[in-house]
């Protein structure tokens, strides 16, 4: 996991690229990787803002605190631009998506997470099984006379 720090500072040089293609005249098609890692580290420094509300820490919790403002102001000037250039609801579409691909993650590993819990299961259950019918046949062994 990247720490809050390095992801403030992926999160500006995304900004910084998106906004330097924005005053060239790129079109928001062209920039979506760059707006993809500035998405990606504001989440994680969002994350860290969260952990750090009830922290004894003031001077990092003040730190995250202005990181997170400033994200919310790069994130301002992002949707304007976006929904310019898509439509006044564009930017909720954005985030609509990026929710539907949150949960569909979420539901896959839930999904790898349960499947693992089956195989030890029934891996165990095989090895239980194996004993079981090892102990029965040592006793009929034992039992017939050898």
């Amino acid at each position: 996991m990247v720490d809050p720090i390095t992801a403030f500072g992926v999160a500006t040089t995304a900004f910084n690229a998106i906004k330097k293609g924005f005053e060239v005249g790129r079109d928001v098609e062209s920039m979506y990787g760059d707006i993809g890692r500035w998405m990606s580290a504001t989440e994680t420094v969002n994350k860290e803002a969260k952990k750090a509300k009830g922290m004894s820490v003031e001077e990092e919790a003040l730190e995250v605190f202005a990181q997170k403002k400033k994200i919310q102001a790069m994130e301002h000037e992002l949707r304007t631009f976006v929904n310019m250039h898509h439509g006044p609801d564009a930017w909720n579409e954005v985030i609509r998506i990026q929710a539907e691909i949150r949960k569909k993650r979420r539901e896959a590993i839930a999904a790898a997470k349960k499947k693992r819990e089956e195989i030890i299961l029934y891996s165990l259950i095989g090895v239980g099984a194996l004993c079981s019918l090892w102990v029965v046949f040592y006793v009929v062994w034992k039992a017939m006379g050898n």
